[in-house]
């Protein structure tokens, strides 16, 4: 059975961009971990990342119990500073390994960093997708899981964030503070961001969509006007209140459709419109894994130039 989807991944490989290396396949599937530590032997010495895997979930929140894998840079074990942190969202369908696997993020990040394009910060990788099938969107849910309280809520430690606030060195406010994401997690991204601008710094999404879609929009909101209004980016960005600027990094396919390229031309625009700052690319790719391939080095970029520097020294008592 893995011989046989392992050749079908195969075969969607060369559109898709998802499995990088034959032996990918089995932590695509769910069968492995991805690893822990990834060591590039063309990179400087101590430019060694580490990736580790936490367990979170919330009952206060109805958010099973899930895997997040978290970035930590090199040098994070071997000194007291707090480093800012990126919240890097995958697609749907899919894990919270995804951003390991098709989006190459150690390696990537690993050698941003060694080059000095780059400042070394925490990434962390939740599931969005509730063990990958569900498209959630990262909704808030009238009855069933509360998934954008779970990833963006900073006031309690059953949270993602408010967990890693309580055991990692972060910085703990909107500097030390990003979103971003691919398809369905660049809308996650780009939502959760422009409805927490007094905890988050700056947001880039890519390939995003400016709204949950019918499906999820009936599932997890039930259809409720004032909901679906408070979810629809186009729809609540004319009137909303910005705490703080936030600057925002947009990344789009030539080759989608003409409908997604002209809702990100109009994402772009509506927030121009806001006073904020909007950077804008495309990418010569369909909407795939092979653009946040091309794009990740600039996003990364884009994020380092937002967020506060590691560097401050951790206070008695905070977490190590």
């Amino acid at each position: 059975m893995l011989g046989l989807l392992a050749a079908m991944l195969t075969g969607l490989n060369s559109y898709a961009g998802y499995v990088t290396t034959p032996s990918s396949v089995p932590a695509v599937l769910g069968f492995t971990h991805p690893p822990r530590v990834h060591g590039d032997r063309d990179l400087p010495a101590g430019h060694d990342s580490t990736v580790v895997s936490l367990r979170l979930g919330s009952t206060r929140l109805a958010v099973p119990t899930q895997t997040v894998h978290v970035y930590l840079p090199a040098g994070y074990r071997g000194d007291s500073r707090r480093y800012p942190v990126l919240y890097l969202y995958g697609g749907w369908p899919g894990r919270s390994n995804d951003w390991l696997i098709a989006g190459r993020l150690p390696a990537v990040l690993d050698e941003l960093i060694a080059r000095g394009r780059v400042r070394p910060m925490i990434v962390v990788m939740p599931d969005t997708t509730l063990g990958g099938l569900h498209d959630t969107e990262c909704l808030d849910a009238v009855s069933g899981p509360k998934l954008e309280s779970f990833l963006a809520g900073t006031g309690a430690t059953d949270t993602v964030p408010g967990y890693l606030d309580r055991h990692f060195r972060t910085i703990a406010d909107r500097r030390g503070r990003a979103l971003a994401g691919m398809s369905s997690g660049g809308f996650c991204a780009l939502n959760l961001g422009l409805h927490h601008t007094g905890e988050i710094g700056s947001i880039a999404a890519l390939e995003p969509y400016p709204s949950a879609g019918a499906g999820p929009e009936s599932a997890a909101l039930k259809g409720r006007p004032e909901l679906v209004r408070h979810n629809r980016i186009l729809d609540y960005l004319p009137a909303m209140r910005f705490v703080a600027p936030v600057p925002v990094f947009l990344d789009w396919p030539r080759r989608a459709s003409a409908q997604e390229r002209r809702d990100n031309a109009r994402l772009a625009a509506a927030l121009r419109d806001r006073g904020q700052q909007v950077t804008t690319r495309t990418e010569d790719s369909a909407h795939t894994w092979h653009l946040a391939q091309l794009a990740a080095p600039a996003m990364l970029e884009f994020v380092s130039a937002h967020l506060a520097p590691p560097g401050t020294v951790t206070p008695d008592g905070a977490p190590r």
